[in-house]
């Protein structure tokens, strides 16, 4: 008699048995999320603040140098100092990142580190202003790369960092060669001002 089409026959117990014996089982891991670092101490990001902040000065050191240079016509100079200073931006982004224990660091400074660059460029150009610029824009980026534990908010760092480039501007208005000197220690220790204020509130204060 011709087998009949259709389902395929379920095997015997006996093959079943054998077969589970023999086949080779997925074994499922259970998934763990990495444990989350714990705070800073006060040490360690100002450590992180400071460290930072001398790459900071390195990079807009560059970024003066790149302006002396293409107004004495020196066009490949400038655009090697402009160079490192690029360079440089993540760098010190990355030192922020690392030492204060934020989560996800590199993600955090590749998608900041441009946005940061752009954002001076843009401001630069509206300002008319390199060091006040920079505080702005450079503050601003890192008030969310800088690791914030409640007390410590976002907003209010931006809100110091917006004071600071005011008066960074000021001081430029008054005396360009000391705000140039000043600007590129403003923009993370403000973090840190900011930080401060935020733990010296009462608890129960209405946040501004």
């Amino acid at each position: 008699m011709s087998r009949q089409k259709g389902s395929r026959p379920s095997p015997a117990p006996q093959q079943r048995q054998y077969h589970e014996q023999f086949s080779p089982r997925r074994q499922v891991r259970p998934t763990t999320e990495p444990a989350a670092l714990p705070p800073p101490s006060g040490k360690r990001r100002w450590a992180a603040v400071l460290s930072a902040t001398l790459v900071l000065g390195f990079a807009f050191t560059g970024v003066i140098t790149a302006i002396y240079e293409q107004d004495e016509g020196n066009t490949d100079a400038a655009r090697m100092a402009l160079a490192l200073s690029v360079v440089m931006v993540p760098v010190a982004f990355t030192i922020l990142a690392r030492v204060s224990r934020v989560a996800h660091p590199f993600r955090l400074v590749l998608l900041v580190s441009p946005l940061a660059v752009a954002g001076y460029l843009a401001a630069g150009s509206l300002i008319r202003d390199p060091t006040s610029s920079l505080v702005l824009s450079f503050g601003v980026a890192g008030a969310f790369v800088f690791r914030a534990d409640p007390p410590q908010r976002v907003p209010l760092r931006i809100a110091f960092v917006g004071v600071a480039s005011v008066l960074v501007l000021l001081l430029a208005i008054v005396a360009f060669e000391a705000a140039v000197v000043v600007a590129a220690f403003v923009p993370f220790p403000a973090l840190m001002v900011a930080d401060r204020v935020a733990a010296a509130r009462p608890a129960g204060a209405v946040p501004g």
